[in-house]
């Protein structure tokens, strides 16, 4: 179990997110693969200098419910996030 927000969700019900620095979803797996912030970066980006770079750059990794995955991280891997609208 995981606390996210005011809630204690199992974490094979979440889902690690990394967004870019304005907040982007760019890729995301199931909880149960890290349970930290860092494994997960690990988990979704192989190569040490690239999760470093991100890391300088503001990019985020993020465990979010899978409620709060449909509503932040999903409208972006479909393309309809206000992210991709605002930089278009």
């Amino acid at each position: 179990m995981v606390q996210i927000d005011d809630a204690t969700v199992p974490l094979k019900d979440c889902f690690w997110v990394l967004s870019d620095p304005v907040g982007c979803a760019f890729a995301s797996t199931i909880g149960p693969s890290a349970v930290e912030e860092e494994a997960a970066h690990r988990e979704l980006i192989t190569r040490q200098r690239d999760r470093d770079r991100q890391t300088r750059q503001g990019w985020t990794v993020q465990l979010l419910s899978r409620e709060q995955w449909r509503q932040k991280a999903q409208p972006c891997f479909l393309g309809r996030c206000d992210h991709r609208k605002a930089t278009a």
